[in-house]
């Protein structure tokens, strides 16, 4: 993550989203289930994290935000990591996927 976003976000929200990170390749490596994605914003417009490159992006275009437009959504981001509502769209995508054996 670019440093002026660490900068904003806070350090330990900054790795959080990279544990995140590292449970998505996880749970690829586990269930063999392809998970580019998380949502941080889902309200409106669709702001996600990008397990690939690291990037928080715009769901529509896949293009990163600015630092403009992470300034602004910033403030919605930290309330959805915090209030733990972005870990609950994990876990609620995780239960549609059946572990080994089943």
């Amino acid at each position: 993550m670019e440093r002026e976003f660490r900068k904003i976000l806070g350090e330990d929200l900054a790795n959080y989203l990279e544990l995140l990170r590292a449970k998505l390749a996880f749970a690829e490596e586990l269930y063999g289930v392809k998970m580019n994605y998380v949502p941080l914003i889902t309200e409106g417009e669709i702001v996600i994290l990008d397990k690939n490159d690291g990037k928080i992006k715009w769901l529509k275009t896949k293009r990163p935000l600015t630092l403009e437009e992470f300034e602004r959504l910033a403030g919605k981001i930290k309330e959805n990591l915090e209030s733990g509502y972005v870990e609950m769209l994990l876990a609620m995508n995780m239960s549609c996927v059946h572990g080994p054996g089943e």
